[in-house]
């Protein structure tokens, strides 16, 4: 099979820049990795899940090459459930989720992270199983384990700033690294018997830290037919 063929995963994200910028990265890991049996097409759009689904639902696919028969995917923050603003939020999205497969006949999955996408990027550099008080106690670690001098998460945020972290620290490796760092913390919450939450088909932990990013992660590499070597 030529890895020119390639698999097609629609996504849309919360952010501007990081989460962007981190599954293209992805994309071009894989593809040039000789590690793949299929070729990684992604382009995310920092829209909300019903915004994006109405761009790009009505368009015919190739199903051979992904499209419909692949899940949509949402990448999405739970920045603090106990606000009630942001757990309305949060819920916002995964209504918009639902209302996007019954009006366009597609299923749309997600990947959050708890507090911040923060604590996937650093997943691939360091175990984070202790609980973060709030979003910015990430910036020390940031600042520690990516040899940083950050004096704000925004500046961690900054398209170009970003951009130079994946290039020097995010490799196919790094990547595994973080997928099973991720199923630690799963692990670890299923051990502490830590509460879970169920909203219209997603289930959660409301308490940091918390983590699916790395589920959708895994199933693009399954899909795509991606080897650890």
């Amino acid at each position: 099979m030529s890895r020119s063929e390639s698999r097609q995963f629609h996504m849309s994200v919360e952010g501007a820049n990081c989460e962007r910028l981190y599954f293209e990265h992805l994309a071009k890991l894989i593809n040039c990795s000789g590690q793949n049996k299929y070729n990684l097409k992604i382009s995310p759009k920092a829209m909300s899940p019903l915004q994006y689904a109405k761009r790009t639902a009505y368009k015919p696919v190739d199903k051979r090459r992904g499209g419909k028969n692949l899940p949509y995917i949402h990448i999405q923050d739970i920045e603090d459930y106990y606000d009630t603003e942001q757990r309305q939020k949060f819920y916002r999205i995964i209504d918009e989720m639902r209302t996007a497969e019954r009006t366009f006949g597609i299923s749309y999955c997600l990947g959050y992270s708890n507090y911040t996408f923060e604590l996937w990027m650093l997943l691939h550099v360091a175990d984070m199983t202790a609980s973060a008080a709030n979003r910015g106690a990430y910036l020390r670690s940031i600042n520690q384990y990516f040899n940083r001098k950050y004096s704000s998460l925004d500046e961690f945020k900054n398209a170009a700033a970003f951009q130079r972290l994946l290039d020097e620290f995010i490799t196919l490796d790094t990547i595994f690294d973080a997928v099973r760092r991720a199923e630690r913390i799963v692990d670890s919450n299923v051990r502490q018997n830590k509460k879970k939450i169920g909203y219209h088909g997603v289930t959660f932990y409301p308490d940091n830290p918390d983590v699916t990013v790395h589920e959708v992660v895994r199933m693009i590499f399954d899909v795509c037919e991606v080897r650890h070597t």
